[in-house]
């Protein structure tokens, strides 16, 4: 059995009964590395209408996931797509992951959160695609962006940055609250100055979310782009596909066996991080400080048990956000960086912020 072609809507994908009772509207959340996408979407969760039930694809740029701990206690169908990025036309989690979730039913939004890094253009394709068109519903797509990341012509100038701007039907600016007049401006410059403007531009933060985004139609359908080196998705398999993506399941799983470590170099980027039993307990104030001097790098994020209690740690170059936590499997943390970074000296001070009554070990180490 192969899986379907681009030119029939089939009765079953990649292996998993969707139900065509109702089309699911689909939301592609862009926005880069520190644009603040988890914080607007938790708020959006906080105020989403009692009827109706959400589902999130979540994609974390490193191996280790992060944001769904964000998400943990909520009333929410969550589906992790670590390791990569799931743009690829070709990507099986994500399939997978879409099956999955419209086999279900019951969900009446998805929402998508790619990774910072991701370009969103073949996501949005990928949703177009015949296949799915009986089960999903393309609705607005949205950008998160940090206005004070305007000021930076490197940014500015990189073509993901760009491309999420440009999919967007929305343009949220976040963290509204410690905006600068100055900064307030520049936002609305550059929104304004934009060859496609857009449908909605809004300053979001603890007071406004901009969930009313989601009620937005979505543009004119976006027309498809395929290179000629992606392979058709009807040469593939679902015995195949399902088959990979179990392999690789256990794989990751039997690797990740806390106490854990990695660190790879993609996408021009350096990734590490570390998964750690949850009776490991640190020292908090310890643990925030040591946190606190990894700031040199573009992403720290994490889930730790601490004497304090468990607590979530999301810090960027600018910005810092320290919360109690309901995630409790593991302590967790992930570090991306634009340069290298002695990873064993990072773990050492790491473990020295253990509480005297934790037992540490080192870290299962896995280099790619």
């Amino acid at each position: 059995m192969t899986l379907p072609s681009d030119s029939a809507a089939p009765s079953r994908v990649f292996g998993i009964t969707p139900s065509a009772e109702k089309r699911v509207s689909v939301h592609v959340i862009t926005g880069f590395l520190g644009a603040g996408k988890t914080t607007v979407i938790s708020r959006w969760l906080a105020e989403k209408p009692r009827h109706e039930r959400w589902a999130i694809v979540v994609n974390e740029f490193g191996q280790i996931g992060i944001d769904h701990a964000a998400w943990a206690g909520s009333e929410v169908m969550i589906q992790e797509v670590a390791g990569g990025c799931i743009c690829c036309l070709q990507n099986m989690p994500l399939q997978l992951a879409l099956g999955a979730i419209t086999s279900r039913g019951d969900i009446d939004r998805l929402i998508i959160e790619p990774t910072g890094l991701g370009h969103p253009t073949q996501i949005i394709e990928t949703l177009q695609a015949p296949h799915w068109q009986a089960y999903l519903a393309l609705a607005a797509t949205v950008c998160v962006l940090d206005a004070r990341m305007l000021s930076d012509a490197r940014v500015r100038a990189h073509e993901t940055f760009m491309a999420q701007v440009a999919v967007a039907d929305a343009l949220l600016f976040s963290k509204a609250d410690v905006l600068t007049a100055s900064e307030r401006a520049t936002a609305e410059a550059y929104a304004s100055g934009l060859v496609e403007p857009k449908a909605m531009v809004a300053f979001v933060g603890p007071e406004h979310s901009g969930i009313e985004a989601l009620k937005m139609a979505p543009r004119a359908p976006r027309q498809q782009r395929r290179s000629l080196l992606h392979r058709p998705l009807a040469a593939l398999s679902v015995a195949d596909s399902e088959s990979a993506a179990e392999t690789r399941a256990q794989a990751a799983a039997h690797a990740k066996v806390p106490p854990y470590h990695y660190h790879e170099a993609a996408q021009g980027h350096f990734i590490g991080g570390w998964i750690l039993p949850a009776d490991w307990l640190f020292r908090h104030d310890d643990l925030l400080t040591e946190l606190m001097s990894w700031r040199d790098a573009e992403r720290v994020k994490g889930v730790f048990h601490t004497d304090k209690g468990w607590v979530f740690f999301n810090a960027t170059a600018v910005d810092l956000a320290v919360r109690s936590s309901e995630y409790r499997s593991d302590n967790r943390v992930e570090v991306i960086s634009a340069a290298d970074t002695d990873w064993a000296a990072r773990e050492q001070c790491l473990l020295a912020c253990l509480a005297e009554a934790s037992t540490a070990q080192p870290a299962h180490h896995h280099e790619q």
